[in-house]
């Protein structure tokens, strides 16, 4: 019962807050990108573009939130199988 409800919470946190888990925090960019500029050498191709460039678009965010949701209702339907109430 713990795996289910640790998944439980994980599909809620994914549904409440995905741009958390969607792209990296402001100030980890923010300080590889000073590390890049200072001439630390990119860690895979265009890293430097790609921490410019490229956001979190709300049509990503919804693919988080859809996938939250589909391991939240996964988790309550096992915790509510092994409960018993639906037996």
């Amino acid at each position: 019962m713990i795996v289910p409800s640790l998944l439980l919470a994980l599909g809620l946190a994914f549904m409440i807050a995905p741009g958390f888990f969607a792209k990296r925090p402001r100030a980890t960019a923010q300080s590889r990108l000073e590390e890049l500029r200072a001439g630390a050498p990119e860690r895979y191709f265009e890293e430097q573009r790609d921490l410019l460039t490229y956001k979190a678009t709300p049509r990503f965010l919804r693919l988080w939130r859809i996938s939250g949701a589909a391991i939240a209702i996964t988790a309550a339907g096992v915790l509510i199988i092994r409960s018993g109430i639906a037996g």
